[in-house]
């Protein structure tokens, strides 16, 4: 009975595939590169808009008020964006019709993020991090900008929200076939990463195809992912001490670096004669960046908001000679600002709110509020001074403060290594005196999220 219900849930499963792949269309006109699969586009174009330009709209409205966009940081190379922007859409409708007449919109952010991405709706935005990370040239950006506008060209915004119902459906019908697990693990590695996948490189042809008929040189896009390879090598090796981003393709949302600079070259070819007959791009004579290679000389990575666990392993050696004691874990929520950047680092302020379990000083659990405020080296070395002040979570008539100083080693948006001195402080009865407890911590911080 068993094995006959497993296998009714699986024909069900293979009937909803069945019915996804039987209304799909294409979203644009047949192309010099090799994008003509089929997609999945049921919902209706006006619905994917408002939920692409509302979210748009939110992340603009949170860089504005934050100061960055617009300011004198950027000014310049959002004057050269906007002009390759421009350039660029006066051929969008050889690729899908009546594209020109979307409302586009592309913003320079100013936060050292090596990143740019798009909503839909014709809604662009690209990170400063992202021109002098990687030492960007007109062409090589001008590029990227048209990866993004071949997001907005093959409708993926539409198509991914045209799939989360079926998808839903099929995953839940696979739950039902197999154990929760495995139909995650297939859903998840199976078809939603590979669909990822096929988007990304679609993007990137249909931006090659685009970018040689605006006149840029298609030769920069190889070198682009070239540079993205050099940049990520850093990380890697800036991170020896955890292996947190295996060179996988299938453990990814987007192929790897290698692999993309492989297909554009051999893509690049079917555009040929259509560069040799646009009208060619002159780039400015100033640079885009004042750096001329892949760097990672950017420290505004502080600025934002961020959820990090931190772990003191010091007290795994007390844990087995005292049975009181347990290996120490916490957490902090908080926001960063950088209040000063120069060529040599950044004055940044942190605050927020901290939980720690186990404490190796001022003992017990405690959560409360804290602040920090250090001077970041370039490129992954902080110092900093931190006061936390808290209240006992086992007993809250005792209060408790620990004031450090420490040192930062790593990447804080992935992970950092820390070493910390001070005097932790606790009340330990309502309305006594404060006990005094020196404290040197070191400890490994693992960033959960951004947000």
């Amino acid at each position: 009975m068993r094995s006959s219900t497993c296998v009714q849930r699986l024909f069900i499963v293979l009937l909803l595939a069945a019915g996804i792949s039987a209304c799909t269309t294409t979203s644009t006109l047949p192309t010099a590169v090799d994008v003509d699969r089929k997609q999945n586009l049921v919902v209706p174009q006006g619905a994917s808009d408002i939920f692409s330009k509302v979210y748009y709209s939110v992340n603009r409205s949170i860089y504005q008020a934050q100061g960055l966009l617009n300011n004198k940081d950027v000014q310049y190379q959002d004057q050269r964006v906007q002009h390759m922007f421009n350039r660029l859409l006066r051929h969008v409708d050889a690729i899908s019709p009546e594209a020109s007449k979307w409302p586009w919109e592309i913003h320079v952010v100013d936060r050292g993020i090596v990143n740019a991405f798009t909503v839909g709706a014709g809604k662009v935005m690209v990170y400063r991090g992202l021109i002098e990370h990687l030492a960007l040239s007109e062409d090589e950006l001008a590029f990227i900008i048209a990866h993004e506008i071949g997001h907005n060209l093959r409708l993926h915004m539409r198509e991914t929200l045209s799939n989360i119902v079926p998808l839903y459906a099929v995953g839940v019908g696979l739950s039902q076939a197999l154990t929760p697990w495995s139909s995650a693990m297939i859903m998840d590695y199976g078809v939603e990463k590979p669909m990822s996948r096929t988007m990304e490189v679609e993007a990137d042809r249909i931006g090659l195809e685009l970018m040689a008929r605006a006149g840029f040189n298609p030769s920069a896009a190889p070198n682009a992912f070239v540079k993205f390879y050099e940049q990520e090598k850093m990380n890697r090796e800036a991170l020896a001490y955890q292996k947190i981003i295996p060179r996988i393709t299938y453990l990814r949302t987007h192929p790897l670096s290698e692999d993309r600079e492989t297909d554009v070259t051999q893509q690049t070819e079917k555009i040929s004669s259509i560069y040799a007959l646009s009208d060619k791009y002159i780039p400015a004579n100033k640079p885009l960046s004042p750096k001329t290679a892949v760097n990672l000389d950017y420290i505004d990575e502080y600025e934002k908001l961020y959820l990090v666990g931190r772990v003191a392993p010091e007290t795994m050696i007390t844990s087995l000679f005292y049975a009181n004691e347990s290996i120490s874990f916490g957490m902090d929520l908080g926001y960063g600002w950088m209040l000063k950047r120069t060529a040599q680092g950044g004055l940044n302020l942190h605050a927020g709110l901290s939980w720690f379990r186990g404490d190796p000083q001022i003992k017990g659990n405690f959560g409360g509020a804290f602040t920090e405020l250090g001077w970041v080296f370039n490129p992954q070395w902080q110092v900093y001074g931190r006061l936390v002040s808290a209240q006992d979570i086992d007993n809250r008539g005792r209060a408790k403060q620990k004031l450090a100083s420490g040192l930062r080693w790593g990447n804080f948006s992935q992970g950092h290594l820390y070493l910390e001195a001070g005097q932790g402080r606790a009340i330990f009865n309502s309305g006594g005196p404060w006990k005094n407890n020196d404290l040197l911590e070191f400890g490994y911080t693992y960033n959960f999220g951004l947000f």
